[in-house]
């Protein structure tokens, strides 16, 4: 039986003995089994591998896991699946956009944004020629707290869901601790070895320089030129040399959670205690919209050499004393629960913008981002 609003709002007033919600799904490689997955990548710090292996406590016994999405990266994943659902007209939910017209056309949205709604895009930013945080919208931003959310609420609920933090500005720095939180994990992780290079069709050698606008300069070895190698500038062979193996892994399984006694620690200032519990079951769904819109399919696909199909998901409420209540959830039924919650919240006086709200770059950001376009040079990074 699926989550209901009634279920969901009796839930975040702790009217019941409700709570978490968990969901827990296990994934195996695309490949089947033993087939090879790649983690993200970090820099060694003296560890012979540049992933994150670890080791957790399961059912008493300790079991080693290699990270394959970490809570960061899942809700940057759980962002974008919104972003595109808003685009294509499935959901309506607050958004703030940036809009560049520049060397390049650029939107930028707040669920781009890597400090969301605290981040220097907005604090550099304007509305009708007025920076943004001197705007009524900007001040009101700056005043939120875990006291009185409000703001967040009607314009930017994913700050409340994923976590905030206003570290780019002076004096109080308001935090919001995320009440979501998934990520991805591999266990038994056996690790591969693998040995990358490049063949030339032409095996092409000498020293090149490109100028500018990246044409190429070509001198011959031996010659008085400065220049680089042919192949630390894309051409040339380059020899077989060791890289990161992977990994094969027993299964893959996912640990995604909304914390009920989190979200009860978000106020919503004078409001009324019936408006409060609107606001935060509004919360709740968006986070569930946020999951089931990014998870609930039958692949997930992380990045190139990590494609996982999905084997059994349990949705379930966890209560007092370690009870379990499975439901079901897919994201159609998430998309009309969020729907619902938003409409009853509305009722309740608090009613969330779903027009989006519009700003532009100031002189200084409209500069760095035509640089950055347009003429940065590239790092490599």
């Amino acid at each position: 039986m699926t989550i209901t609003y009634g279920e969901l709002r009796d839930a975040v007033a702790l009217a019941t003995d409700r709570a978490v919600i968990r969901v827990r799904t296990i994934y195996e490689a695309s490949g089947g089994p033993g087939a090879r997955l790649f983690p993200p990548t970090y820099p060694k710090d003296g560890q012979p591998r540049p992933y994150v292996v670890e080791e957790r406590t399961v059912d008493g016994a300790v079991r080693q896991d290699v990270l394959l999405d970490s809570v960061a990266s899942q809700a940057n994943r759980a962002e974008e699946t919104l972003l595109r659902a808003q685009r294509a007209g499935r959901i309506a939910i607050p958004l703030m956009e940036i809009h560049h017209d520049g060397a390049s056309q650029v939107i930028l949205t707040s669920l781009e944004l890597p400090h969301r709604y605290a981040d220097a895009y907005l604090l550099d930013s304007e509305i009708d020629g007025v920076k943004f945080d001197k705007t009524e919208l900007g001040r009101a931003f700056q005043a939120a707290s875990l006291e009185d959310a409000t703001v967040l609420l009607r314009h930017d609920p994913g700050s409340v869901v994923f976590g905030a933090w206003n570290s780019h500005r002076k004096g109080r720095q308001a935090k919001f601790p995320r009440i979501y939180s998934s990520e991805l994990v591999g266990w038994d992780p056996q690790f591969g070895a693998r040995r990358a290079g490049r063949m030339d069709p032409l095996n092409l050698t000498g020293l090149g320089r490109r100028d500018e606008e990246g044409a190429l300069t070509f001198t011959a070895v031996g010659e008085k030129a400065k220049g680089e190698k042919l192949s630390e500038i894309g051409h040339g062979n380059i020899a077989p040399g060791e890289a990161h193996g992977g990994v094969t892994v027993s299964l893959a399984e996912r640990f995604a959670t909304v914390s009920l006694s989190g979200l009860d620690r978000v106020g919503f200032g004078a409001a009324p205690y019936e408006a409060a519990v609107a606001a935060r079951a509004t919360i709740a769904a968006y986070a569930l919209l946020a999951d089931r819109l990014a998870f609930s399919g039958p692949a997930l696909w992380l990045r190139s050499g990590c494609d996982l199909v999905t084997t059994s998901e349990v949705l379930e409420w966890v209560g007092r004393g370690g009870k379990v209540e499975p439901f079901t959830l897919s994201a159609a039924e998430a998309i009309s629960l969020y729907e619902e919650a938003t409409s009853e919240c509305g009722t309740a006086g608090m009613p969330l913008v779903t027009e989006p709200v519009r700003l532009v770059p100031g002189k200084g950001l409209r500069a760095a981002i035509d640089f950055a376009l347009t003429r940065a040079e590239t790092t490599g990074e």
